[in-house]
């Protein structure tokens, strides 16, 4: 995530924008290395839709997503046996 951030950074333009979008994708990826530096996170500000907002949306999110491709997966395999 580290390389990934810096490469959005490199890309200039919407930098905000890009990086959200990257890191978002980069988030749910095992292909690429969790290695944020923990003050990035620990920075942010933490009013009503600050930091606990954010984990929260993360935890709901990546639930979601699961839920969704165990349902794929079982629905290939149902497919598979037809």
């Amino acid at each position: 995530m580290r390389e990934l951030l810096k490469t959005c950074i490199q890309f200039s333009g919407d930098v905000d924008t890009v990086a959200a979008i990257a890191l978002a994708a980069g988030s749910c990826s095992t292909e690429i290395a969790q290695d944020l530096p923990v003050h990035l996170i620990d920075a942010l500000e933490n009013g009503q839709y600050g930091r606990d907002y954010i984990r929260l949306l993360d935890t709901q999110l990546m639930a979601f997503f699961r839920a969704i491709n165990s349902t794929d997966k079982r629905e290939n395999r149902y497919e598979q046996n037809d």
